[in-house]
């Protein structure tokens, strides 16, 4: 038991508080507020939970109500809005306990746990100590070669024409996922190229379905013959 309420005629759990009022047992105007929330708050605070952290929205919603209540006492009102207040409280009450049983529960179970250090690795003594300079060299064995391209601040439009050209060269045709562009703006920028390549006829393109890739001819330069 978490949070235990007692006023003239009842003494329980906030869920039997709860069910008390539904049942008509209880009614909403003989709930004593400001007492049953300074039970609340001073059983909350005697209690040691290490996460009582978690329970700060609902601790401030009932220091609002507390507030309330005591303007209300001040009023001497008496309005249909002391039921309804008298009811939300009581719901605050009950949400309040079951997260204080929650991390108690908690608390408790984490108390059987017991703290185990990692274990450490057994170290393969076949594997020979080796330098850093001499992992270097080894490494650089196996790193492919990658085609260099232009800052992307100056690859524009026609630094990647002059660049797709240097590419085809020797071939002629590529695949245009072949052709060593990483990043995605500069495989915007070589596309834009090849469409305006296409517009003036100095290379073709050819993709079998849509998002395909895109296969890259390099059409024969045309000579301009006079009249």
């Amino acid at each position: 038991m978490a949070i235990h309420l007692s006023f003239e005629g009842f003494a329980g759990t906030p869920e039997e508080l709860q069910r008390a009022l539904r049942s008509g047992r209880v009614a909403p105007r003989a709930l004593p507020l400001l007492d049953l929330i300074e039970q609340a708050l001073a059983q909350v605070a005697a209690l040691e939970l290490p996460e009582r952290g978690a329970l700060l929205p609902l601790l401030a919603e009932l220091l609002e109500r507390k507030l309330r209540a005591l303007l209300r006492v001040e009023a001497e009102a008496e309005d249909e809005e002391a039921e309804g207040d008298g009811e939300a409280l009581v719901g605050l009450l009950v949400e309040l306990d079951e997260a204080v049983r929650f991390l108690m529960e908690r608390a408790q179970a984490r108390s059987y746990v017991w703290p185990v250090p990692a274990a450490t690795l057994p170290r393969d003594r076949r594997v020979a100590p080796i330098a850093v300079a001499s992992l270097y060299r080894y490494a650089r064995r196996f790193v492919r070669p990658a085609a260099l391209l232009p800052a992307v601040e100056r690859f524009g439009v026609a630094e990647a024409w002059a660049w797709l050209q240097r590419r085809l060269a020797k071939a002629g045709r590529a695949w245009f996922s072949r052709l060593g562009l990483a990043a995605w703006s500069e495989r915007t920028v070589a596309f834009a190229a090849l469409l305006e390549g296409v517009r003036r006829g100095r290379v073709r393109l050819v993709q079998k379905r849509p998002y395909a890739d895109l296969w890259i001819e390099l059409e024969p330069e045309r000579e301009e013959r006079s009249a």
